[in-house]
């Protein structure tokens, strides 16, 4: 597969566009564990069923890839009816280079449930809310007399991702991850022009440094963020700090895809390992847990498959529509 995403159009207009009385009702609408009888739909065939799966952590490899034989296999398995989709923090730049070959035929929900996205096209079917420019002042007045950078993402004519600085080897290795990246941008100060909004920010440095941070964001403003704090995965003694506005998860945006294709939440599906899983496991029919999930995961699963590294997502949807 290629490195670098095709030119794309993103529907800037979509932020100006008022949300229908529906899709209002789902924004504000909390999120629930699913009472019993709103559980999987057994009656119905695996083929009508929608499946929807996190990435790293859960479809993708430890090495943020998915194996060419996996992706023929999951594209025979879509060209033969499977609905199939998936639900990622990565941003449609980050997403398309690495399963640009995948025959999806169904909006994909991009960063945290910000966005609904056509695949192939990079346009934007539906976008969730922003953080509001006092929030990322007030965390800017919190973060940098502890010497932490933010990295902040926007959206505008296009997608960015601006940073100052790495001030830890956490950083710094979500930086050199990011390398050739056309998102991102070096500034000196976080002066974010007035026609892009902010999608999101993260915070990446040890526990202790950022228990604070965490704590002052949730007493400021409860209610009004998404925030994630755990460590991180692939570079453990660090921890990221993931911040979006309140109404921008993948429970929210499940429930929109739900409406958008008129399938009923207990007929879908869900993969994850990581705590942004967590608000679409509580309103999908079946959530499922990889082996690598966060014990806070898995507990909070219907059902606990393989690893990611053993493509066990691919073999689960194999064993339900391919196997006799």
């Amino acid at each position: 597969m290629g490195d670098q995403a095709p030119p794309k159009r993103h529907d800037t207009q979509q932020t100006k566009k008022r949300m229908s009385p529906w899709l209002k009702k789902i924004f504000m609408k909390k999120e629930a564990p699913q009472p019993p009888e709103l559980r999987l739909d057994a009656s119905v065939h695996p083929r009508e069923l929608l499946y929807i799966s996190d990435l790293d952590g859960t479809l993708l490899h430890s090495d943020s890839r998915l194996p060419e034989e996996s992706i023929q296999r999951l594209n025979r398995m879509i060209d033969a009816g499977l609905n199939f989709t998936i639900a990622t923090a990565r941003n449609y730049d980050s997403v398309h280079p690495i399963l640009r070959d995948v025959n999806f035929r169904l909006p994909v929900i991009l960063f945290n449930g910000v966005y609904l996205t056509d695949f192939h096209t990079g346009q934007n079917v539906l976008l969730a809310n922003f953080i509001s420019r006092d929030i990322i002042t007030t965390l800017l007045e919190i973060a940098r007399p502890l010497g932490i950078d933010p990295f902040l993402y926007t959206y505008g004519e296009n997608h960015r991702l601006y940073y100052r600085s790495a001030t830890n080897p956490g950083a710094q290795a979500y930086l050199d991850s990011l390398d050739g990246d056309g998102r991102l941008t070096r500034v000196d100060d976080f002066s974010i022009p007035a026609s892009e909004h902010i999608s999101g920010f993260l915070l990446i440095d040890t526990k202790q440094a950022l228990e604070p941070v965490y704590h002052q964001l949730k007493e400021r403003y409860p209610g009004h963020l998404s925030i994630y704090f755990a460590e991180d995965v692939s570079m453990k003694g660090y921890y990221w700090l993931q911040t979006f506005h309140q109404n921008a998860n993948k429970g929210k945006m499940v429930r929109i895809l739900s409406e958008h294709l008129s399938v009923p939440l207990n007929r879908i599906v869900v993969f994850g390992d990581y705590l942004n899983d967590l608000e679409m496991f509580k309103v999908a029919g079946k959530a499922i847990a990889m082996d690598n999930a966060m014990p806070e995961v898995k507990a909070e699963a219907h059902e606990v498959i393989g690893s990611n590294n053993q493509s066990a997502v691919i073999d689960y949807l194999e064993s339900l529509i391919f196997k006799p």
